[in-house]
């Protein structure tokens, strides 16, 4: 039995030459030998490891070299229990100065047909024989995930690397370790690494050649051997999109030239980020088969990794496969395999009645012999284990305990305090004890995590912290090595100056790697480390600033609050351009998150204060940019203008055209929704006309989607609103790209066409739009929902608005479903659920400036409070309120808006919105009449709004079949009839009206 062995599955790595020469005892040869039973394959690789030795242990890199194979390709020659093909075989021997004839007489006898396609033999694995074949059917699928899950020690590893050793895929493997959560992306580098250096950077490269132009430079932020220059951090929300779109073009570029698939063990420590890059991966479909394991023991695992796990497993591509113990006849085979058992069936049974088919357990057991004092359980069973070790023995495994993973065997050596000679054979004792794995090249650890615990719990904590010191000094020495894993061994040495020294660069690289969430925690920890006076003054400044920066971007604007609350600098004591920043800051928290406007403006004014005087600077944008924001939620827009404007003129002076690029879109979005088009729509061409060619995709999106939505806002014909978009969709074509902001873009253009009445072709658009669970494609779901309404699908939409928790929890954003939950309901005639469903989000929206854009909710409201049944109109039913109680509920809800949407002057709908209120409330009377609702079909006719002109016009013909006005009702039927040819719920309506029906039916999914 393999227990965690670094090179039980994946690219496998040459181990050292160094180590293996010098540790022949126990079988450690220069590359690791498959299991294999007596026989002609067993021969042919005996056979190929004699000659790897005679000719001088040459590295798998030199014999890739040498035969025009891959680095992968020759470690599974050599390492497999797959037959090779013979062509391999062949330019194996001849590089390595082989007889080709006596090595083909060797293939031919184990290839069972003499033409190399002779099936692999058995796997040497005990049990787990459907387990096995799941996961060897997912490496070789097209894609999905594959969780395997167990307790630690049950075999989870083993599993895999049986399954990969099964399968002719290339398995790209990488691990988490209990540093990974201090390391963004730590299993993803180690796998794109495996893949990169397999044939030096071949295969990786020629994919990346087919991939689009900015995957090389994202990866570099990972992998800088690609040799690209890593771009700018200052996007860095933009930028993570750039680097999860890049490794899943890569990965499906891979795959297109070979079969691929993924291996990411022990997950369940993984960083955040990780996570979320491959929850992005299975969102795209990229058709790569991953697979992971996933330890359910571990009670340190947070919260939010098991919630993780629980909705990820939920989704359709994700299958899990639960180990459990072996039975006392998979445990016979486990022992019989590894040689522990001579036909001895009462040493099974003993040894599996105290393991319980614990496959780690009864591994121990059994090497420590048939003795019947070992201790009932396994973690003393590896102490006493670790007990009987020499001094130099045990000074080398309770060094590899504290690393808790790969090290380096001249690293290990110096921090055992022995020369490398006595390390090696102290190593060669532990693997003899099967206590320790060999990994990469020169690299080692302990067999298994729970061996390193093992190990640690041995320690007096002041031999823990001196152990910690000399690896973080050794590390930082050797260079190369992850800042974090430097800064924790720093941290757990009890040195705070010099682990505030590697937080520092820790926090650097997870911003070069594009995450927000670690950077914010290493900055929180060098301003904890400060409280301590480690860190100087100024660096505590740039550690605070760069702190509330990640924060902000990850979404933590609680913890931006605490920052300001808690830790802000004393900006008097700062010069001036460092105490605007601050205070900048302090402004956005009380905008955002203390929601108090009046202190938001005047700590932005103190900032701007702080830098009249100085020169033009982005700053003073920045500042200039943030009050504005604070200006129109207080409905100061003249100010809020003119402070855009302001920035706009500091932009130009600076030549900036980027920042001019992005101040000019934020103006004309502004001045758009004040009523003004064409100077929004001539700040849109001013943006425009600084930047030649094309802006970038982020910066594309952001002025695409103000500019579409202040389309939106005008009503302009869905063609106007595509050409506004047609750039940045373009360029997402050639760059391969899906982020949140192009989705935005392109639900726009599908509500263009919905609002137009052009059902057909806005579900022609929707095909585009991504609509995955995932946060970045809730407006993909939004309007594919509005189309359900209006398609008759009005279960299917209601489910999904409700499902929509990920868009967000803010009163805006339950605002939004209630306003389409709402409208589903009123087409299932059930008017009182949808009251209830839409009236407390609306009210606890009002006094929002924001409240001015929602209109459509006040009129559906309206029209539920018309469609209530007419017995509600002479009392309430089972406590609930009367007709009339509802109306001036109604009528009360509008009055405390803190501005009136429904006021032709404000109000984005013009005449129409007010115009359909007003008949909404007398139809609730029964007192509407034809002239009513014609007014208002005409005004959302000059809108170019014909479903909702349709709407207006039967409810028209109802009342003119009411006063029996029959011509009047057939005109007016006939004409709403042909508006309302694309919405299914609504023609309906109108045919049972023609019919001659009279039962209520409910209300248009937007305003009439």
């Amino acid at each position: 039995m393999r227990g965690h062995d670094d090179t039980a599955v994946g690219f496998w790595k040459p181990t050292s030459r160094a180590l293996h020469q010098r540790l022949p005892e126990v079988d450690m040869g220069a590359l690791p030998s498959p299991d294999l039973p007596p026989g002609a394959h067993q021969e042919l690789v005996r056979a190929l490891h004699d000659l790897h030795h005679r000719a001088g242990w040459p590295s798998l890199r030199t014999l890739a070299r040498q035969s025009g194979v891959s680095h992968t390709t020759v470690s599974k020659v050599m390492s497999s229990t797959v037959l090779p093909q013979w062509g391999t075989v062949e330019l194996l021997v001849e590089a390595m100065g082989g007889s080709r004839s006596e090595f083909h007489a060797l293939w031919l006898s184990a290839s069972s047909a003499g033409d190399g396609s002779a099936p692999a033999p058995a796997p040497r694995i005990a049990g787990r024989d459907a387990e096995l074949a799941v996961v060897r059917d997912h490496l070789d699928g097209g894609g999905g995930l594959l969780v395997v899950t167990g307790e630690a020690g049950i075999g989870k590893s083993t599993l895999v690397g049986a399954a990969a050793a099964l399968t002719d895929t290339r398995v790209a493997v990488g691990r988490c370790l209990p540093f990974s959560t201090e390391v963004p992306l730590m299993p993803v580098v180690e796998l794109l690494r495996s893949i990169h250096d397999s044939d030096g950077g071949r295969w990786i490269g020629e994919a990346l050649s087919g991939c689009p132009a900015y995957a090389r430079e994202a990866l570099a932020r990972l992998l800088p051997e690609l040799g690209a220059e890593s771009g700018s951090t200052d996007d860095v929300d933009f930028a993570q999109q750039h680097l999860y779109a890049a490794v899943a073009a890569v990965l499906a570029r891979l795959a297109a030239s070979g079969p691929l698939a993924v291996v990411v063990e022990d997950l369940h420590v993984s960083d955040a980020t990780t996570l979320d890059l491959l929850e992005y991966v299975l969102a795209r479909g990229v058709e790569v088969p991953v697979a992971v394991t996933w330890r359910l023991d571990d009670q340190t695992v947070p919260r939010w990794r098991t919630e993780w796990l629980a909705r990820i497993e939920a989704l359709a591509a994700v299958r899990t496969v639960s180990l459990g113990p072996l039975t006392l006849e998979e445990t016979r085979d486990q022992l019989r395999l590894a040689g522990w058992l001579a036909d001895s069936p009462s040493r099974a049974r003993r040894i599996h009645d105290r393991s319980r088919g614990h496959p780690l357990f009864t591994a121990h057991l059994a090497i420590q012999g048939d003795d019947p004092s070992l201790p009932p359980l396994l973690a003393d069973l590896l102490d006493r284990r670790l007990g009987d070790l020499s001094p130099e023995q045990d000074r080398v495994a309770t060094a590899l305990g504290v690393a808790d993973g790969p090290v380096d065997v001249q690293l290990l050596a110096a921090a055992a305090g022995l020369d490398e000679d006595a390390v090696l054979v102290a190593l060669r004792h532990l693997a003899a004890r099967h206590l320790v794995s060999v990994g990469a090249v020169d690299t080692v650890r302990l067999a298994h995590p729970l061996l390193a615990e093992a190990a640690r719990r041995r320690l007096l904590r002041a031999e823990v912290r001196r152990l910690h010191r000399t690896f973080a000094e050794l590390l930082g020495r050797a260079g190369g090595a992850d800042p974090a894993v430097v800064a924790e061994h720093w941290r757990l040495s009890g040195e705070p100056s010099e682990e505030a020294r590697w937080r520092a660069a820790a926090a650097r690289q997870a911003r070069r790697r594009t995450d927000p969430r670690s950077e914010a925690d290493h900055w929180l920890r060098v301003l904890e480390l400060g409280r301590e006076h480690v860190v100087e003054p100024d660096d505590l400044v740039t550690a605070w600033l760069s702190a509330f920066d990640a924060l902000q971007l990850s979404g933590r604007l609680e913890a931006c609050a605490a920052l300001v609350d808690e830790g802000q600098p004393d900006v008097d004591a700062l010069a001036d351009e460092q105490a605007a920043k601050v205070l900048r800051r302090a402004a956005q928290v009380a905008w955002l998150v203390g929601d108090d406007p009046e202190t938001a403006v005047e700590l932005a004014g103190n900032a701007l204060d702080r830098l009249a005087g100085r020169p033009v600077g982005a700053g003073l944008v920045h500042v200039l940019d943030q009050r504005a924001s604070t200006l129109m939620d207080l409905a100061r827009y003249d100010e809020a203008t003119r402070d855009l404007e302001v920035a706009l003129e500091a932009c130009a002076e600076l030549d900036d055209d980027a920042l001019y690029f992005q101040t000019a879109a934020t103006l004309a979005w502004h001045v758009g929704h004040l009523g003004d088009l064409a100077a929004a729509l001539d700040l849109f061409r001013r943006a425009r006309s600084r930047v030649r060619g094309t802006a970038g995709p982020w910066r594309e999106a952001h002025l695409a989607m103000l500019h579409t939505d202040v389309l939106l806002q005008h009503h302009r014909p869905p063609q106007e609103v595509e050409e506004a978009a047609r750039r940045v969709l373009e360029l997402a074509r050639e760059w391969q790209l899906d982020f949140h902001l192009l989705t935005v873009v392109k639900a726009n253009v599908v509500e263009a066409y919905l609002d137009a009445g052009r059902t057909g072709d806005a579900a022609a658009r929707l095909v585009d739009v991504p609509r995955s669970p995932s946060y970045d494609d809730w407006p993909g779901l939004w309007v594919s929902a509005r189309l359900d309404i209006v398609r008759g699908r009005t279960d299917d939409a209601i489910a999904t608005m409700r499902a929509l928790v990920k868009a967000g929890d803010s009163a805006r954003h339950r605002l939004d479903r209630a306003v389409w939950e709402a409208t589903a309901l009123l087409w299932q005639d059930e008017p009182a659920r949808a009251w209830a469903a839409l009236r407390d989000p609306l009210a606890a929206f009002l006094d929002s400036p924001g409240i001015v854009d929602y209109w459509m909710a006040f009129l559906v409201l309206a029209r539920a409070a018309a469609d209530l049944p007419a017995d509600r109109a002479r009392r309430g039913s089972r406590g609930d309120p009367t007709a009339l109680e509802v109306l001036e509920d109604l009528e009360d809800l509008r009055r405390a808006a803190r501005r009136d949407p429904l006021d032709p002057q404000r109000s984005s709908a013009g005449v129409a919105a007010g115009v359909t209120w007003e008949a909404e409330l007398v139809r609730a009377r029964s007192a509407d009449t034809v002239d009513h609702w014609s007014r208002a079909a005409v005004a959302w006719g000059h809108l170019g709004r014909p479903h909702a002109a349709a709407y207006c016009r039967w409810r028209a013909a109802q009342v003119a079949l009411r006063e029996r006005r029959g011509a009047v009702a057939t005109r007016l039927l006939r004409r709403a009839a042909a508006d309302a040819s694309e919405h299914v719920p609504l023609s309906r309506a109108i045919a049972e009206t023609s019919q001659g029906s009279t039962a209520p039916h409910g209300t248009a999914d937007e305003p009439a």
